[in-house]
């Protein structure tokens, strides 16, 4: 059997909105019900390239130096550079086929050994709300085109269900916003039962680097204020013993990949 080690990255899926609510939403329900689940509590600042930085370097933004973002262009660009080694140049380093498509812990977004043909990085990382549905299939047709070669090691990152939010449902102030969130959560949540059922991974996570935007926490770094979340992460895998905290998804990679 492949001892091949598949992660993948839903931004801004709520651990809390998706256990609330996954009797709306099939394939929420079948990763809730058919394998191991807990809620990741966010333990940096909740923002996206810190806590992603969390995940793959094993350390906290008081080591690894990226705290959010200097600006939120289009592209935008990270505040802070880490200089060290990812979990991938280590697998990479061991001799693992690594495979990493569109991971924002650098601008641009991280691609190793993937073919990114017919799409554009910026579109990939932040599609844009009027043409943002067509984008994100258009993505995951390209996550398809990929996840079927070869690999050990196989990291995605896809926008949604972060940029879905703050597109289509900033608030769930009427039953309007509600079902289109649990129209895109769903959405994100097939995308990865898909890639699970097609590429047949022995050891597999989903992982989320937040929840909701956040309406009463503020952090400003290095005297940029960031736009922050609510810490609800969430993370869902077919092994018994999950990260308990966001530098401990380093270690859940490099254990299962030797595995």
């Amino acid at each position: 059997m492949s001892h091949k080690v598949l992660v993948i990255i839903l931004d801004g899926a709520s651990f809390v909105f998706c256990n609330l609510f996954l009797w709306y939403m099939d394939n929420v329900k079948w990763f809730f019900h058919n394998f191991h689940r807990n809620m990741l509590y966010i333990d940096d600042i909740p923002i996206t390239p810190t806590i992603l930085h969390n995940f793959f370097t094993g350390k906290y933004s008081n080591e690894h130096g990226v705290f959010g973002f200097k600006t939120l262009d289009k592209p935008c660009s990270i505040l802070g550079d880490y200089k060290g080694k990812y979990v991938w140049d280590i697998a990479i380093e061991h001799g693992f086929k690594v495979k990493i498509l569109n991971v924002p812990v650098k601008i641009p977004t991280v691609n190793i050994n993937v073919d990114l043909y017919g799409m554009n990085w910026v579109d990939a990382w932040l599609p844009l709300k009027d043409n943002f549905e067509s984008i994100v299939d258009r993505f995951h047709e390209i996550v398809i085109r990929n996840i079927v070669k070869e690999w050990d090691l196989f990291i995605v990152w896809y926008p949604i269900p972060d940029q879905a939010h703050h597109h289509f449902f900033q608030t769930l102030h009427n039953e309007e916003c509600l079902r289109k969130a649990f129209y895109w959560y769903n959405k994100a949540f097939k995308f990865a039962r898909e890639l699970i059922t097609l590429s047949k991974p022995k050891y597999w996570i989903v992982l989320s680097d937040h929840g909701f935007s956040s309406d009463f926490e503020e952090v400003i770094a290095h005297g940029v204020k960031q736009h922050v979340h609510v810490r609800d992460g969430l993370v869902v895998s077919n092994t018994r013993e999950l990260p308990r905290k966001t530098i401990d998804v380093y270690r859940w990679i490099i254990d299962h990949l030797h595995q």
